[in-house]
C-alpha cells in the first residue's frame, strides 16, 4: 500500500519543505513527524543528490525520473536557490536535450566571473548529481545531455545537427548584415566555433563585436578615444522559443548592465518564432527579438525552414542534391553559406551517386554506430548491395586545392573503421557481405596522411575488408557514369570549379590530385550478381 509521501508525489516531484507542509495539512501529522517521514523515505520515493537552500531535498518517484514534469519541477525548484542550475536545465530542454559542450556556457548563461559557477564547473556538478552526462556525437564532439542512458539522444541527433548547421548559416548572415551596417568593428567580429570564443565581459555568446556606434560607445568630454560598446547575439532556431528558453540570455543581459566597467551592449536574440511571454520578457529588458524574416525577408526565412527540414530528414529519405545546391547558392548571396553546408551538400551528392551507380538495395546517410556505450562512429553514406557488398563512405567535401586535416584521416582509420567493422560482423545483413571502406575527398591529403593510408592498405588482408580513397576526379567519373547532368553540374559548380577556390593562397595550388592511382571504374566492382564465397569466420 502506498504511503502518504508517495501519494503526495504522484502529481509530480516536490521540494521537501512543501511536501512536509502537505503531510501536516492533509494527513494530520505533526511537523516533527512529517520531517521524520521525509528523512526515512524509501522506494519508490527518492531524493536527488544536489544541494538546496536550508537543507531541502528534491523528492521524486522512481517512475518520474527524466520525464518532462521531472525537469520542469526541478528547474522551478532550483530557480530560487541556485539559478545557474535552472538556467542549464532550461537551456538543455530548449535544445532537445543535447548541447555541444563548447556551446554550453553560452546557452546556459554561465559566468566566468568571481564567485560564479563557471560553465565547465556547472556541467561537472550536474554530472556528479546524476542529472547530466557527457555524450559524444559525431560531427559535434562531446555534448551535454540529460542522463537517461546510452543511445537515448541519438533520435534527436539529426534534428540537432540540422538546427546547428542552419544556426551557423544565420550567424554568418547576421555577421555580414552587421558588418555592412557598421554595428561592430568590421574585422573584430567573433562567431562561435571559429577561433576565439565570442565574449563580452564574463559571458559567452554566439556572436560578438566591439562597437563604436554613438548610442553604444561612451564618449569622453575631452575628445579622447571613446570607450567601446558591444554587439552580442544568440540564436536558437526552434519552431517556437518559450519563456524558459530565453531566460538564460536575459540573465546575461541583466548581469552586464550591473557591471560598471563594461560598455553599453546592444543584444539581439534570433529565433524563428516567440511565445507571447518570451517576446514580452525580451522587450521588457531592451533586447531586440529578431527573426530571420525580420532581418533578411520572407524568402530567406522560408529557405532556412526548408533547409532544416531537408537536413533533418536526410537519414530517412532521399534528399535532392540539386534542390540543396539551389538553397546553398541563394544563401551564399547573404553571406550565410558555410563549410558545414558544403559538407552536407557533398554527402547528398555522394548518396545520390551511390544510388544511381549500381543495384544498391539500401542507402542510408549519417548512420551512427555505438560501442560500449561511449565509443561512437558515424558513416556519412552507407549502401548495401543485395547482402553481398556493403559500402561505408566517408565524405570530405573541400574546396579545390584545400588539404584535409591529418586528424580526419587518423580518426577514420583508427577509430571509425574498427568500430563500424566490429558492428557489421555482428549484423545478420552484413556479416557475410564484403565490407568496403572508402573516403571520397574533393581536396588533397598531406604526404603523411597519404603514406599512412597506403601503409594501412598494404597491411589489410583482402578477406577482411577493402580500403580505398577516391579523389575529386574519381568521384566526377562515377557521377558521369550515372548520366545525371544536373548532379554533375552541382558537383562541378561547388567542388571542382568553385569560384571560392580562386581566393586560395599560393601555397594551395589548384592541382589535380589522385592518391595511389585509383581508377573510378574499379571502385564499384562489388556491384555484381555473383555470390560472395567468403565466410564470416575468415573475416573475424
Amino acid at each position: 500500500m502506498a504511503n502518504e509521501l508517495e501519494m503526495l508525489l504522484r502529481p509530480g516531484p516536490s521540494l521537501s519543505g512543501p511536501a512536509a507542509q502537505l503531510l501536516v495539512e492533509q494527513f494530520g501529522m505533526s511537523p516533527a513527524a512529517a520531517r521524520k517521514r521525509i528523512q526515512r523515505h524509501e522506494s519508490p520515493v527518492r531524493a536527488l543528490e544536489l544541494s538546496f537552500p536550508r537543507r531541502a531535498q528534491f523528492l521524486y518517484l522512481v517512475k518520474d525520473y527524466g520525464t518532462d514534469k521531472f525537469w520542469k519541477a526541478l528547474a522551478t525548484s532550483l530557480e530560487d536557490g541556485n539559478g545557474a542550475y535552472a538556467r542549464a536545465i532550461w537551456a538543455l530542454r530548449a535544445r532537445d536535450g543535447l548541447i555541444p559542450l563548447k556551446h554550453f556556457a553560452a546557452a546556459a548563461g554561465a559566468s566566468h566571473g568571481t564567485r560564479q559557477i563557471r560553465g565547465h564547473d556547472l556541467f561537472g556538478r550536474l554530472v556528479t548529481a546524476g542529472l547530466l552526462d557527457e555524450y559524444e556525437v559525431p560531427g559535434l564532439g562531446v555534448c551535454a545531455a540529460f542522463a537517461r542512458g546510452a543511445g537515448y539522444a541519438d533520435v534527436h541527433v539529426p534534428k540537432v545537427k540540422a538546427r546547428l548547421i542552419v544556426e551557423d548559416v544565420v550567424l554568418h548572415a547576421v555577421k555580414r548584415w552587421a558588418q555592412n551596417l557598421a554595428f561592430g568593428s568590421y574585422d573584430s567580429f567573433a562567431v562561435r566555433d571559429e577561433g576565439s570564443v565570442p565574449r563580452v565581459s564574463n559571458f559567452e555568446w554566439d556572436l560578438t563585436a566591439p562597437s563604436y556606434l554613438s548610442p553604444l560607445a561612451i564618449w569622453p568630454g575631452d575628445g579622447g578615444k571613446p570607450k567601446q560598446g558591444f554587439l552580442a547575439v544568440d540564436v536558437l532556431l526552434q519552431d517556437v522559443v518559450t519563456l524558459d528558453a530565453v531566460k538564460p540570455f536575459v540573465y546575461k543581459c541583466q548581469s552586464l548592465r550591473k557591471l560598471a566597467r563594461v560598455g553599453r551592449c546592444l543584444p539581439f536574440f534570433v529565433a524563428n518564432h516567440y511565445s507571447r511571454d518570451a517576446l514580452d520578457l525580451l522587450r521588457k529588458n531592451g533586447i531586440v527579438p529578431a527573426t530571420p524574416e525580420s532581418l533578411f525577408g520572407h524568402e530567406v526565412a522560408q529557405m532556412l525552414v526548408e533547409l532544416v527540414d531537408m537536413l533533418s530528414r536526410a537519414a530517412e529519405t532521399a534528399a535532392d542534391p540539386v534542390k540543396f545546391a539551389e538553397l546553398f547558392a541563394s544563401l551564399e548571396k547573404i553571406g550565410g553559406a558555410t563549410g558545414n553546408m558544403r559538407g552536407a551538400l557533398f554527402e547528398f551528392i555522394s548518396a545520390e551517386t551511390l544510388r544511381q551507380a549500381g543495384p544498391v538495395t539500401d542507402v542510408q546517410m549519417n548512420r551512427i554506430y555505438r560501442e560500449n556505450g561511449k565509443d561512437v562512429a558515424e558513416v556519412d553514406v552507407q549502401g548495401l548491395v543485395r547482402r553481398q557488398n556493403v559500402y561505408f563512405i566517408e565524405c570530405k567535401g573541400l574546396l579545390p586545392g584545400s588539404l584535409l586535416a591529418d586528424k580526419d584521416v587518423d580518426d577514420w582509420l583508427d577509430k571509425r573503421i574498427p568500430i563500424v567493422r566490429r558492428s557489421a560482423l555482428t549484423n545478420p545483413e552484413m556479416q557475410h557481405a564484403k565490407l568496403n571502406f572508402e573516403m571520397w575527398v574533393t581536396g588533397g591529403l598531406s604526404p603523411e596522411a597519404t603514406e599512412k593510408i597506403a601503409r594501412r592498405q598494404s597491411e589489410v588482408r583482402p578477406e577482411l575488408y577493402s580500403l580505398k580513397v577516391l579523389s575529386a576526379d574519381d568521384v566526377e567519373a562515377l557521377i558521369r557514369r550515372t548520366k545525371d547532368k544536373s548532379l554533375l553540374k552541382v558537383f562541378e559548380t561547388h567542388f571542382t570549379k568553385s569560384a571560392l577556390a580562386e581566393n586560395l593562397e599560393p601555397s594551395q595550388p589548384r592541382t589535380k590530385w589522385s592518391p595511389f592511382g585509383s581508377r573510378a571504374e574499379d571502385d564499384f566492382s562489388g556491384f555484381t550478381d555473383k555470390p560472395d564465397t567468403e565466410t564470416s569466420e575468415a573475416r573475424s
